[in-house]
């Protein structure tokens, strides 16, 4: 977390009674400071306060989406998204089709163009969260808003190492506060105006009626801050965040051609050992891992890395890397002799 994001939280935390929803005045101070996060977040994002729909995690908000729009379509989507799109599609009973990828790590937009219909729904990641190669959400949200069909987008990966607007035919985004120097335990669903959502959480009529329970008003203010510092220090951290990962990456194998984000490294390390490798560098105060976090404490080979054509033992040998805009050249420096010191062995 940044530290100017602890600060922020901490001073609500200490601002004394702090629900929103409450009509004496200290509730009604509450208020007014969520709105004007929601408005901060909206302005940055260029959408509208009311379309935003503060949650517990991304993928919560990914959740709200998928299930939440009552969607009755033929669904669309990849086999490298995050297990929160790719467990949650399988809730809805809907058909699917998984949009095959290549070595390039990213769907194509010639097969969407091939399959899309009015009946169908579009739920793909902009970022993988494994590799960092990004999807073509542009092109793709021209195909969704030509037919009118809904286009939810995970966008978790890509808040905070890409300047972008959400194009016009995206109907769902969803977002994560710890990504971007936020705490953990607040998430953001875009939700276009027009597109129905019913709530996942019942019992209270916060957010618009479209998640019970009172706000984590806390979290939220941490997540304006997070917004803001985005403001202030992009493009510039993204130069360094990628001038950072190459440093990381020279001389290794990394997995991927298409297009990436600045800060993610999917390195295989071929006949090695990733499990072991991984303990290695944690001994050293480097942290890594066997592709997502949320999929960590698994053995099982990547799903991403075997759909993007790597073998059951190269997918083994692969550890993913994430750089943030915190991240030091001391600290990429010793990772980056380390992996080249067990190379050599």
């Amino acid at each position: 977390m940044d530290p100017r994001v602890a600060a922020a939280i901490l001073a609500e935390l200490e601002a004394g009674p702090s629900n929103p929803s409450s009509i004496h005045s200290f509730g009604r101070a509450a208020h007014q400071r969520l709105a004007r996060a929601r408005e901060q977040i909206a302005a940055y994002l260029g959408v509208r306060p009311n379309e935003l729909v503060f949650t517990s995690s991304g993928t919560e908000a990914l959740n709200l989406a998928i299930l939440g729009m009552k969607l009755r379509s033929n669904v669309i989507t990849s086999q490298i998204e995050h297990a929160a799109v790719y467990e949650t599609v399988k809730r809805l009973g809907n058909p699917v089709v998984y949009l095959p990828v290549g070595p390039e790590g990213h769907v194509q937009v010639a097969d969407i163009e091939e399959i899309a219909t009015p009946d169908s729904v579009i739920i793909l990641s902009a970022v993988n969260s494994e590799t960092g190669v990004k999807n073509p959400i542009e092109e793709i949200a021209q195909i969704a808003e030509r037919l009118q069909i809904p286009f939810i987008v995970d966008g978790v990966a890509w808040l905070g190492k890409e300047l972008f607007q959400i194009p016009r035919g995206v109907s769902a985004m969803a977002f994560s506060g710890h990504k971007i120097h936020g705490p953990k335990g607040i998430g953001l669903l875009f939700i276009r105006k027009g597109c129905k959502l019913e709530p996942l959480l019942t019992g209270g009529g916060q957010e618009g009626l479209r998640r019970a329970g009172t706000e984590n008003l806390p979290g939220i203010i941490g997540l304006a801050k997070a917004i803001e510092l985005l403001e202030l220090e992009l493009p510039e951290a993204i130069l360094r965040m990628e001038r950072l990962r190459n440093q990381l990456e020279a001389g290794h194998r990394v997995n991927g051609t298409g297009p990436r984000v600045c800060n993610t490294s999917s390195i295989t390390f071929p006949g090695v050992d990733g499990e072991a490798l991984l303990i290695q560098l944690d001994l050293q105060g480097v942290a890594a891992s066997m592709g997502s976090a949320c999929a960590s404490g698994s053995l099982e080979p990547s799903r991403v890395l075997l759909s993007m054509g790597l073998s059951r033992s190269e997918a083994l040998s692969t550890l993913r890397f994430s750089l943030s805009r915190l991240t030091t050249e001391a600290e990429i420096s010793l990772a980056s002799s380390l992996l080249n010191t067990y190379k050599l062995i």
